[in-house]
């Protein structure tokens, strides 16, 4: 008799469009037995991400959003992705970052950030957020709108944590940073089991992990979850796709 096959795991953050090769990435995701959600930073990625989509339907979610780097070079503007976000099943990757530019009211990143919610919210799709060094500005913004559901791309401050997931629909998502970083772990251990996803954040690769990065490290972040929540690997698959499904509806 064949062994039962595990639940599928959702790497909830991958850019496969940054990738030059995504049909390979999407192959050996497959092969896992993982699903992928793609977001891009830029309107020119999003033709590729949509393809990438339609091309694997059942392995490939498809998300269109212009990053907060970006929000200098898109001024006022998101007509690019306006006809577009009705096709795609979500918006993202989107979110203020003081890194890059300022982000107080009236700036470029905050009319962009606003703008990409109310996007979101009006077409009832849920929305990924990154909010380094933004997080409580951007808590702000998703505090006066309703998108479907919202997730916290990467989110890193404890303080912030309970905020960040009250309310419905509302998700944080840990990559492969949560096998070296304490401060991550501790996070983990704080954020309710229902509320958490696994992601990649593919191409993006991993020093402390001997340079490693991408879909492949999916599985060990969520082994490292099911550590740190006491619970089997098996078990915590299960959560983080029943996660998955409340996320992407």
């Amino acid at each position: 008799m064949a062994e039962p096959s595990l639940t599928p795991l959702w790497d909830v953050h991958v850019h496969l469009p940054a990738y030059p090769d995504p049909a390979s990435v999407i192959a050996g995701a497959a092969a896992r037995g993982m699903r992928l959600v793609s977001v891009t930073t830029s309107p020119s990625e999003a033709a590729r991400n949509l393809e990438a989509r339609r091309s694997n339907p059942a392995v490939v979610k498809c998300f269109l959003g212009v990053h907060p780097s970006e929000a200098a070079s898109t001024p006022g503007g998101l007509e690019e992705l306006d006809p577009l976000w009705r096709e795609a099943d979500g918006v993202g990757e989107v979110g203020l970052d003081p890194r890059y530019s300022e982000i107080s009211d009236g700036s470029p990143q905050m009319t962009l950030f606003r703008g990409q919610v109310e996007v979101a919210e009006r077409l009832g799709k849920p929305v990924q957020v990154h909010s380094r060094g933004g997080e409580a500005a951007c808590l702000d913004v998703l505090e006066v709108h309703s998108p479907r559901s919202v997730l916290m791309h990467w989110f890193e401050s404890e303080d912030l944590l309970e905020r960040a997931v009250s309310g419905r629909r509302r998700f944080v998502s840990f990559g492969p940073a949560l096998l070296y970083s304490k401060k991550l772990q501790r996070c983990a251990r704080r954020c309710p089991p229902e509320c958490t996803l696994v992601e990649s954040d593919g191409p993006v690769s991993f020093a402390a992990l001997g340079g490693v990065g991408g879909p492949g490290t999916a599985p060990s972040v969520a082994f490292r979850l099911a550590e740190l929540w006491g619970r089997g690997f098996d078990e915590a698959l299960e959560q983080l796709y029943a996660n998955a499904g409340a996320y992407l509806g």
